[in-house]
Order: C-alpha cells, then structure tokens, then sequence
C-alpha cells in the first residue's frame, strides 16, 4: 500500500501575521473523538457549521456568517472576524457531546487587543460555563481551565501559558485534561502544565465561541476582538504529535 505524505504547517511566533513557518512530514488533523468542528469555510446566513459527527450548528450573534467572513492562515480558506464592543459571537445550544470529561480544545487565533466595557481581563476563544475555558488575557497570555472533581464538589483550575501571544499574529492555541494534567500549547508546543485530578463538570451550560455565556446567572461577556479560525474540541486529550497535526 502506498502512504502519502501531508504538510504540517507550524507557525512560530512574531511578525505582522504569519511571521515565519517550516514544515515537516505529518498527516491530517485526526478526527479521532471529535466532538466540534467549526472551520467556517462553508456558513451561510447566521449558521456556523460543525464537521464533526455531531453536527452541532452553532448560531452567530449580533452578525451573520457574510459579514464575519474574514482571511485565515494561508492555506486554511476562511475565518471569521469579531468585533467586541459589537458584541458579536456564536452560541452553541447544550449537548449531552459536549460534556467531555477528558479533553482537548484547540483553535487558530489572531486578536486585535482592543479591550471593551464587557472584557474583564480576557477574550474567550470558547468557554462551556462551570466546565473548561480557552481565553487570551488582556496581557497576552493564554489561560486554560475548567471545574474539575464533577460538578457538586468541583475545584476550579486554571493555568497560564508561559509566554504571551502577540497581538494581530496568526497563532494556534489548544488546552488538553489527561484526567492528571492540564497542559496549554502554543504553536504546537507545550507552554505550561500542572497537575489536576477529577472529573470535569458535566452540566447543562450551553457553549460559547468568542464570549462567555451563562444564562443562569444573567452573565455574557469577555467577547473576542479579532479573528477565529479551526475551532476543535475533542472527548479525549490529544497526543503532542496529534497536536502539532492540528495545524496541517
């Protein structure tokens, strides 16, 4: 049997956008426990749709798939801008898929750095209230956590990564939970772990890219400014080298 080969693309950082990159042999990104998928090549109207087998369509908020219709990484075909002081994100409604215990969460980021009345401290790349977050902080860092040891006795965890992301750069970002470590990746490399232990919090918390949603407390804030591309999660903590596939 004949094997081809792909190119993986690995972005460091620094520079107006995609400052450098090599490439190395690797595959495809792995579909393996994907639960969401949002590339956002083919949305139409206010329909951002999942790839994955779950299906999952998400809705834009306060914009529509055209008007947030943006240039990705070269070679990644489309992404979506966001505006924060416009209040502009993509709800998800809760699913039973979305519940993962052991996880990755993972997406193409290039953020602006414009902070608003709504951004507390940090721009949500996705957040599944009082379960596990993805943010960029207002000093560039990227912080990773979530509610660990179920939901009634949970222990709130969170990391940051050890450099910070520069702002108005094409940069990939991902957050993995083994059940023992929570780790934050930059570029497909490691950038900070620690130890955690317990079971993530399944709740009925619905999902939110680009903004932090919780109804249940009247809460919708820390919206993203800039663009989004790739956004993954996963039922189960990717390897190093799955990592650095995601940005084949």
């Amino acid at each position: 049997m004949v094997m081809s080969t792909m190119t993986v693309l690995v972005v460091t950082i620094g520079g107006p956008d995609v400052a450098s990159a090599r490439t190395q042999p690797g595959r495809a990104p792995t579909t393996n426990g994907l639960v969401l998928h949002y590339s956002f090549d083919n949305d139409t109207g206010t329909t951002a749709r999942d790839s994955s087998p779950t299906a999952l369509a998400g809705r834009y908020r306060n914009t529509t798939a055209a008007a947030a219709r943006a240039q990705s990484v070269p070679g990644k075909g489309r992404a979506i801008a966001l505006t924060g002081v416009d209040q502009q994100w993509i709800a998800v409604p809760e699913r039973n898929a979305l519940d993962v215990d052991r996880y990755t969460l993972a997406a193409y980021v290039r953020y602006t750095g414009v902070e608003n009345d709504q951004t507390f401290g940090r721009w949500e790349v996705l957040e599944k209230a009082d379960a596990y977050w993805l943010n960029i902080r207002t000093d560039g860092k990227v912080r990773v956590g979530g509610f660990f040891g179920g939901c009634t006795s949970a222990a709130w965890r969170y990391l940051d990564s050890s450099v910070a992301v520069p702002i108005g750069t094409w940069t990939h970002v991902a957050s993995t939970y083994d059940g023992t470590t929570l780790t934050v990746w930059i570029n497909g490399r490691a950038a900070g772990s620690r130890a955690v232990s317990g079971r993530t919090c399944s709740n009925d918390q619905p999902l939110a890219i680009g903004a932090k949603n919780q109804p249940a407390k009247g809460l919708l804030e820390a919206f993203w400014d800039g663009r989004l591309d790739d956004v993954r999660i996963y039922r189960r903590a990717l390897s190093a080298s799955e990592i650095a596939g995601l940005m084949a």
